[in-house]
């Protein structure tokens, strides 16, 4: 239970006074959301956290007491205000700018956060993501120069923001190997990766995954529990396997990590392959790309490219795996059937070449469509 009571302050800032509503007491059940955001009872009470002046528009917790700015510095500092926000988060915006302009890290992550939680209730997704990427900007800085319990805390929110601004690249990226993890916070890791495999970007909260936060044990306890981002890496490419039994053991296990959708792309190569039936491949014998072109996303060319190989390396080296996804990759790339975006797709029309090669299972030689490494 909370209890509030009206007050009549006088502001620092203009002394002109006003009735401001102060959170006097609250109760506090249950766990925090993955980015801290506080149980339902105490979240409910967001708009008794800050005083706002209605006269001058100065933001304090308690805007009795002077801010470290001139009246006319206060000015310049809000005038930075996104006033397309919702209401009830520019009072957290306005704060957020103001510690961010005295240096307040600390401070201006918190108010970002306020502002993106209150996004989140008036369902602004577009704000809500904005205003996080801004935290995780702050997170990053913050994190470099920090003690280790500090430095886990603000892993889990990294963690967190990565996932809610739907950053699955990066989020993969974060290392659960790294020895500086405790026990809770490889799970959390480990837990944010899994929704974020599965394309859920909403709230979620710690009770979730049965974590209770702060205690001791944590830091001795080990986690044995296997990174979804490794898993997913290996069944992707699996999925591209020149062998039908290994695609669809990988499709069988990717359909569990992930939304089928997804993996729609892998599907479409496996029917493509086993149209083919494993015949050579040659320019009057090409792979027929017509459906295959429809469902092509970034992550399967991406995937497709690990297996390309460069110009020096010697032709005998080159594995099926890798002149099947080539061939592939260069019928997509010249396919009348794909989108523009994708044949534009990193200039990839740029790296397009033909090499002569020495098929391993063969005495004939055929023309097969190479692409050349991407270029950093």
């Amino acid at each position: 239970m909370s209890t509030i009571k009206e007050i009549t302050i006088r502001c620092a800032v203009c002394g002109k006074k006003s009735r401001q509503i102060v959170l006097t007491s609250y109760s506090l059940f249950g766990e925090p959301d993955l980015d801290f955001r506080p149980p339902p009872m105490l979240r409910a009470t967001m708009k008794y956290w800050l005083m706002e002046c209605p006269s001058c528009g100065y933001v304090a917790k308690d805007i009795r007491r002077w801010p470290w700015a001139t009246k006319k510095m206060l000015q310049q500092i809000y005038s930075g205000l996104d006033t397309s926000l919702p209401s009830a988060a520019q009072p957290f915006h306005k704060r957020a700018l103001y510690c961010e302009h005295m240096g307040n890290t600390t401070g201006a992550l918190r108010a970002y956060l306020c502002a993106a939680w209150v996004c989140d209730d008036g369902e602004e997704d577009t704000h809500a993501i904005n205003l996080r990427m801004k935290c995780l900007e702050l997170a990053q800085r913050k994190m470099n120069h920090c003690r280790r319990g500090k430095w886990r805390q603000y892993m889990q929110l990294i963690a967190d923001l990565l996932r809610r601004t739907q950053n699955v690249t990066d989020l993969r990226k974060l290392d659960t190997g790294d020895r500086r993890l405790d026990y809770c916070t490889r799970e959390l890791l480990i837990y944010q990766k899994s929704l974020a495999e599965r394309h859920d970007f909403s709230a979620h909260s710690r009770e979730e995954i049965d974590l209770e936060p702060f205690d001791d044990f944590f830091e001795k306890k080990t986690s044995d529990r296997a990174d979804p981002s490794y898993e997913l890496e290996a069944y992707l490419a699996q999925a591209l396997s020149g062998h039908p039994e290994d695609r669809a053991e990988a499709l069988a296990i990717l359909d569990c990590i992930r939304p089928h959708n997804l993996n729609l792309p892998y599907y479409a190569f496996d029917a493509v392959l086993r149209l083919h039936k494993g015949t050579l491949v040659h320019m009057e014998n090409p792979y027929n790309v017509a459906e295959l072109a429809g469902v092509v996303t970034s992550e399967f060319l991406d995937m497709m490219e690990t297996f390309v190989v460069p110009e020096s390396i010697a032709c005998e080296r080159i594995t099926l795996q890798s002149k099947t996804c080539m061939a592939i990759l260069y019928e997509l790339y010249t396919s009348p059937y794909i989108e523009q975006k994708w044949k534009n797709y990193e200039d990839a029309e740029k790296r397009l070449y033909l090499m002569r090669v020495e098929d391993l299972f063969s005495d004939d030689s055929y023309l097969i469509g190479f692409i050349k490494p991407r270029t950093p």
